[in-house]
């Protein structure tokens, strides 16, 4: 998510609708209906692959109709023949999509590869990339990556963690880092902060957001400031919380998975990027693969979407969901075939 991963990080041509969803609600309290947004419909565009070692992987990008979609009616909008086997590469919470000019863009980590497709035109192109970038972020007509290590925990400890590049979306290269603070980047990482598990989003308007282990970065981009909160501070390897899959909702805050491994559960929880307080939305009914999973959030809709593959299955699936963050219940879920990633809300 990230990443156009919420109504409010949308371009320009947009942003009448963007101003009209607004509200003056604390990001803290329960929200309420946007009735702006009530006739406002999206499609969900998926990417899937298989997993079956091929050096050519082929990516398949479809469209469907949202809520409750049907998976054997998809729209075609398009393949992508690459260069790579996407073989449990880690295309993980590492996309976005650019309404402006129709560009689905996403980082795939491990193999060191950006992707871009035109969901108009029908057509993609594969560019190199490093493997120590991932999360991106398009905030108005900018658009905003974290560098980081992307080894597991050689970054644990007080540390200059991070920077944040500006990118361009068309190719995936990255220009100088903001100027901020090595006083702003250094914090005591008590869990873990890498490239593989990091998520993010924006609120439209000035801020960042990147989340990894239990840290969560908050970026403004007017100042060029940070700054950083444990939100479970208690984290250890008998202990091992993590959250994952961050959205923005303009009335809840910032929306995210918590996994409680030790105790076999996962929720998906709002926080208040302030001061990182959280609180329970609903139990996840099944878990979700920290891994190989994406997110996106719609506002107007007030669902959070998620795929996440399913382990062990054969050939094969990818469990769906629809979160219904009206009523905080699982209102749509259903298996897909292949591993489906990337996925984003598209006109």
């Amino acid at each position: 998510m990230k990443n156009f991963k919420s109504l409010f990080g949308l371009a320009i041509i947009i942003s009448i609708l963007f101003t009209s969803c607004s509200t003056d609600d604390d990001p803290t309290t329960d929200h309420e209906p946007i009735s702006a947004c009530d006739n406002y419909n999206r499609d969900l565009l998926t990417l899937s692959t298989a997993f079956d070692s091929n050096p050519n992987a082929v990516v398949t990008y479809n469209s469907f109709l949202i809520n409750s979609l049907n998976s054997s009616s998809p729209s075609l909008k398009g393949n992508l023949t690459t260069n790579t086997d996407l073989t449990y590469q880690l295309p993980t919470s590492t996309s976005f999509y650019n309404d402006a000019n129709n560009l689905h863009g996403i980082f795939i980590t491990r193999a060191g590869k950006y992707f871009t497709f035109n969901t108009s035109a029908g057509t993609g192109q594969e560019f190199t990339a490093p493997t120590d970038i991932t999360a991106p972020v398009i905030l108005g007509t900018s658009a905003y990556v974290i560098e980081v290590s992307n080894l597991g925990y050689a970054n644990q400890g007080v540390g200059d963690h991070f920077k944040i590049k500006p990118f361009n979306i068309s190719d995936g290269t990255t220009n100088n880092a903001l100027p901020i603070s090595i006083a702003n980047t250094t914090f005591n990482n008590n869990s873990f902060f890498n490239v593989e598990s990091m998520s993010s989003a924006t609120n439209g308007s000035d801020e960042l957001y990147f989340l990894s282990g239990t840290n969560l970065i908050t970026v403004n981009t007017s100042s060029n400031t940070t700054s950083h909160i444990d939100l479970y501070s208690s984290f250890s390897m008998l202990d091992f919380v993590r959250f994952l899959g961050l959205e923005y909702s303009e009335s809840l805050g910032l929306i995210a998975i918590m996994d409680m491994p030790d105790i076999n559960t996962q929720k998906l929880i709002k926080i208040d990027p302030s001061n990182g307080a959280y609180s329970d939305l609903l139990t996840i009914p099944s878990n979700i693969n920290t891994e190989f999973y994406s997110s996106t959030y719609s506002e107007c809709n007030e669902t959070y979407y998620l795929t996440s593959m399913i382990n062990g299955s054969n050939p094969l699936n990818t469990k769906y969901y629809e979160f219904d963050l009206a009523t905080n219940t699982v209102s749509h879920s259903q298996n897909l075939t292949d591993y489906v990633f990337g996925i984003e809300l598209i006109p």
